[in-house]
């Protein structure tokens, strides 16, 4: 999805006209919570699937961070004959909190069982945001409802105020809320009633941002804006900053890399059938030979703490690992849970674009063995329980890996 412009920002290249006619849309007004985007989805036979915002949660990303587990465990605890309620194929999204204060924000208190209901996406890929039916099944979830501001058509005070916000330079609303609250100010405009936010215990605290989805009379179109506090707009500009991976991530991988060519990978026999559990499988054989060998490179070695939250919510999962020389080995030191995340996102996420010392050469020789590795964990099972004749793909990927294998 784009990314939405703000309402500012509509004003100015759409013009009054476009506004006038957008203010006098059906409008669902909702708080922007700074939370954790996470969904699941049932099947017909009572199947649970998670999803984060990039996709599915897979046992890969449940290895490499514990952050999904606790609103797994809660959706997995709710009684099937309350899921059976729920329509089949469709997904519910959240936003969840592992804390109050779960990135820049801190919020007063958290919501109940750490997840806000936020929408409701159909099999057809339509979005549900409609709190007439999202409020009672928060409550069928047990947990918190729509963040809602103000949910209908604008009257003549909210319309002209707004309108009043939006002609104002830039320069003036930086000065003026520096010293007073931007949520007070907006929210009093949009809904005088409202005297606390979603996780706040008043309207002067800061909030992420607010959201509009302006609805067509037809419902054939929407129009989606936001509004941001312009001085937290304007500390963001002055502070962004290109966060490049820190020089030994690359020096690790690049090591890793020349082992992996060293080493090959034909020396691994895989026992499982699922490709994520073959996937752990190889990478937990891979790191042990690796930290056999080379792990006395590491000795007294720190990372830089911005290459890895040190949040309890976003350490290695060590439940989903099976192999217990790799569990001895990861409680052995921090750096050695470093060095496994390292090697495991790096083989499930290769890299696109050079950064720093991550070269494009290194890039290509990650993309080829991750390419290797993700043939040789394909669950290609023979008639006789063992893995059968290579695919034509597999064959030539073997010749292109003894080609790069060299004997000690």
């Amino acid at each position: 999805m784009a990314e939405i412009q703000t309402l500012n920002k509509v004003f100015r290249t759409e013009g009054l006209k476009f506004i006038h006619e957008l203010f006098d849309n059906f409008v669902i007004i909702s708080e922007k919570l700074n939370a954790t985007r996470f969904c699941f989805e049932r099947d017909k036979e009572g199947n649970l699937t998670f999803y984060k915002k990039e996709g599915k949660i897979t046992k890969i990303d449940r290895t490499l961070t514990k952050l999904f587990e606790k609103p797994i465990k809660y959706i997995e605890s709710i009684p099937k004959e309350t899921l059976d309620k729920l329509p089949v194929g469709y997904k519910f999204g959240f936003r969840y909190f592992h804390n109050n204060a779960p990135f820049n924000i801190t919020y007063d208190r958290s919501p109940i069982n750490n997840l806000i209901l936020t929408d409701i996406q159909n099999p057809s890929g339509k979005i549900v945001d409609d709190v007439t039916i999202l409020n009672p099944i928060s409550d069928l979830l047990i947990v918190s409802k729509p963040p809602i501001i103000w949910y209908g058509k604008l009257n003549k005070v909210q319309k002209t105020n707004l309108l009043e916000y939006l002609r104002t330079p830039e320069d003036k609303l930086i000065s003026r809320f520096k010293t007073n609250s931007f949520t007070k100010y907006i929210i009093s405009i949009l809904n005088p009633e409202i005297s606390k936010t979603a996780l706040n215990d008043d309207i002067e605290k800061p909030i992420d941002s607010i959201m509009f989805k302006f609805i067509s009379d037809d419902r054939s179109t929407c129009v989606y804006a936001k509004l941001i506090d312009p001085v937290i707009q304007q500390i963001n500009k002055t502070n962004i900053k290109g966060r490049e991976p820190q020089d030994m991530y690359a020096i690790i991988l690049s090591d890793i890399v020349e082992f992996l060519k060293i080493n090959g990978l034909k020396k691994y026999p895989l026992k499982g059938t699922d490709q994520e559990d073959r996937f752990i499988e190889l990478i937990c054989l891979v790191f042990n030979d690796y930290i056999k060998k080379y792990g006395y490179r590491y000795d007294g070695v720190e990372l830089d703490p911005l290459s890895f939250a040190n949040l309890p919510e976003f350490s290695l999962n060590t439940s989903i690992i099976s192999n217990e020389k790799t569990k001895e080995i990861l409680d052995n030191s921090t750096i050695n849970k470093n060095i496994f995340k390292i090697l495991m996102t790096a083989f499930s996420k290769p890299r696109k674009k050079p950064v720093g010392l991550m070269t494009q050469l290194l890039i290509d020789d990650i993309k080829d063995l991750s390419n290797m590795i993700n043939n040789k964990t394909k669950p290609v099972e023979g008639s006789d329980g063992e893995f059968g004749m290579p695919t034509f793909e597999e064959y030539l990927n073997n010749k292109i890996q003894k080609s790069w294998t060299i004997k000690d």
